[in-house]
């Protein structure tokens, strides 16, 4: 499942696939923080019961699609670090010995594994600011986050130390990658969720529009049964 705050957004989703970005993170552990960005998408393993409060921090729409093609696209769950985890200690001290002063593009094939392995790693609880909600310790465990990210030779910098510390940087830097798409078709698709029904006749017409030119319309129609509602999701689960 992947949730977005609007239904623009989701609409492009639908037409372009998902658009790969920097998020940064920050990885507590017994020897320090690990602060870095990198570019993702970020999907929840969480079954429509349960999705409650995700919804409340991330956004009213959504898409959730099947695990075979998450596999194929070789998307993997997240390695969840507890902040006082002696596997957290070690990633710290390995990650700055590797470093050393060097840049990312200096770095061995060898090296580069161990950054792959970090780019997958997330805090178990920590700080969740995310507009109206400010958790000082929130369980990131229970999102069961998988994720994409791309490979050097997609996306050139794969990891950035330090913070992303303006929008104009993050922009730019988004803006480098911007032809990078994670594509699916409508057989891929699980769920369609929107805010409302009134936002239903709209979203069949985007669908069509969206796969018009890939795909036969009586499968298009097979997606019109699968679009379900946040309304629906908070009264009846």
């Amino acid at each position: 499942m992947h949730f977005t705050n609007s239904a623009d957004s989701l609409k492009g989703i639908l037409k372009e696939g998902f658009k790969v970005k920097y998020c940064l993170e920050n990885v507590v552990t017994p020897n320090g923080a690990l602060h870095y960005s990198i570019p993702m998408v970020s999907f929840c393993d969480i079954p429509l019961s349960e999705m409650k409060e995700h919804i409340t921090k991330y956004g009213g729409y959504g898409i959730g699609l099947k695990r075979e093609w998450a596999q194929a696209n070789g998307l993997n769950p997240v390695l969840y670090i507890d902040s006082q985890s002696t596997l957290g200690a070690g990633f710290h001290s390995s990650f700055y010995a590797m470093f050393n002063g060097k840049m990312i593009a200096d770095l061995t094939d060898l090296e580069y594994k161990i950054v792959d392995v970090i780019r997958y790693m997330k805090n178990y609880e920590g700080e969740l600011i995310r507009g109206e909600v400010n958790n000082s310790s929130y369980r990131f465990a229970d999102e069961k986050e998988w994720r994409y990210v791309p490979s050097r030779e997609l996306a050139g910098q794969i990891l950035l130390k330090g913070a992303v510390l303006t929008e104009e940087k993050k922009s730019q830097l988004n803006a480098n990658i911007g032809h990078l798409r994670l594509k699916f078709e409508p057989k891929d698709i699980k769920y369609i969720i929107v805010n409302d029904e009134s936002e239903i006749n709209e979203f069949i017409a985007s669908l069509r529009e969206a796969f018009a030119n890939s795909a036969p319309l009586l499968e298009i129609e097979r997606l019109y049964s699968r679009i379900t509602t946040t309304e629906q999701i908070m009264t009846d689960f």
